[in-house]
């Protein structure tokens, strides 16, 4: 089929590389003229597995960059893949996306399915809808296909992913949808479009919930020395809960996308006065879980000078997005207290957020002693960066990573195991 996508971020990145490989053509189209111009010289905007090597693999064979919105009346099938603004406080910038769609509107022609792939609240769609009908009246199509995207490994999701869910309000849309995904096998449910959007929500606050709780059972089974591993597996044994849950107490959960899909649910509880005392003690418990590792350094490093080094700065692995990240949040934070550097991958220093702070950089050639390892990411060669940290120093494990602990056997090593 012949796609066009708008948008070009992450979201819009991982989707038209998805498309792309899933053996359709196309068209990408962006209103900034700098990435426009970066894909076609094969540098994507973001960092992920696989991305640069399919950006490669089908640039002018399958992949074609526009910034000319003109160009979208060429097309049928139009996937919105902007993604949303979130704040500093985790909510969504939704009429800035509402905006950028009444522009789409205007270009595309008549008769055309639009599928919005974009992060919306619960009866989005049907706003973008009743706008269409009464301004525009090229008797549009819109759906919702939520992104199912999971930084670190979202190509690989993408094209084999768990279950796929369209918001489909007409069969033709549900047609073309289905064709779309026709190559990718797995359960597909074709629901109205509210369902699809509340799911989102329902999804990530439900996963959002079990974090925050199992980091406060956590800080309760410390109390009882009891080994968290060894309650994860228990507990995950019960297949109702199943292997894949989030029961490994660590760090609080950040991003935006959790929190996002929970201040959705408590603004709606809020406009309809339903209970919503659990849904607002997630997020209270998950702001209240992040404080402890910089409550700890406080505590335990009063002098400025001392000398800390932190790995890692995105939120999640394998990816370079920092957006809403903890990590780098606290980074920031401390950087106006003690003498920090950040060792991360080399892609992260190419990100727009990052770039301004290279100087805190560290190299592992350099010589410097630390005193404090902090610690966001396993994915390090750890036996190299043990060099630069003073003996009997502290290793703040701050993920509860899979690191292997024999290699700082001489050290104050602490996770929130022990903290």
């Amino acid at each position: 089929m012949k796609i066009a996508t708008v948008g070009l971020w992450h979201l819009g990145t991982i989707t038209s590389l998805g498309l792309a490989d899933l053996g359709h053509s196309v068209h990408c189209f962006d209103e900034n003229k700098d990435v426009i111009q970066n894909f076609n010289l094969n540098i994507p905007v973001i960092y992920e597995p696989k991305v640069k090597k399919l950006l490669k693999k089908y640039l002018n064979r399958k992949l074609f960059f526009h910034s000319n919105f003109d160009n979208l009346k060429k097309f049928k099938v139009i996937f919105i893949t902007y993604d949303t603004k979130i704040t500093e406080d985790d909510k969504s910038d939704i009429n800035l996306l509402f905006n950028k769609i009444k522009i789409i509107l205007k270009f595309i022609s008549k008769n055309s399915t639009i599928i919005i792939s974009s992060q919306i609240p619960v009866g989005f769609t049907n706003r973008i809808e009743k706008f269409e009908k009464r301004f525009i009246k090229k008797n549009t199509k819109i759906s919702y296909f939520p992104e199912n995207l999971r930084l670190g490994n979202s190509l690989n999701l993408f094209n084999k992913p768990d279950r796929i869910i369209f918001g489909t309000r007409d069969d033709k849309s549900k047609r073309i949808l289905n064709k779309v995904f026709k190559k990718v096998d797995c359960l597909k449910f074709n629901v109205c479009p509210e369902t699809a959007e509340m799911s989102k929500h329902v999804i990530n606050s439900f996963l959002a919930c079990s974090i925050s709780f199992i980091n406060e059972i956590g800080q309760l089974s410390n109390k009882f020395n009891i080994p968290l591993s060894s309650l994860e597996r228990c507990v995950k044994s019960d297949k109702r809960i199943g292997f894949k849950s989030y029961l490994k107490p660590g760090n609080a959960f950040s991003g935006g996308t959790l929190a996002r899909d929970l201040n959705f649910l408590i603004k709606l509880s809020k406009k309809f006065n339903t209970n919503s005392r659990v849904i607002n003690s997630i997020y209270k418990s998950n702001k209240h879980h992040s404080n402890w590792i910089q409550n700890f350094i406080k505590k335990n490093f009063k002098s400025k000078s001392s000398n800390i080094l932190q790995v890692g700065l995105s939120y999640k692995d394998n990816t370079s997005t920092v957006r809403r990240s903890l990590p780098f949040q606290i980074f920031k934070n401390l950087r106006k207290l003690y003498n920090i550097k950040f060792h991360d991958k080399d892609y992260i220093l190419k990100t727009k957020e990052v770039v301004k702070y290279k100087k805190y950089y560290f190299n592992l050639n350099s010589t410097k002693k630390f005193n404090l390892l902090l610690i966001f990411s396993d994915k390090y060669d750890f036996k190299l960066l043990k060099k630069n940290i003073k003996k009997n120093s502290i290793i703040l494990d701050a993920n509860n990573s899979n690191i292997n602990k024999k290699l700082f056997k001489n050290y104050n090593y602490i996770s929130i195991e022990n903290a």
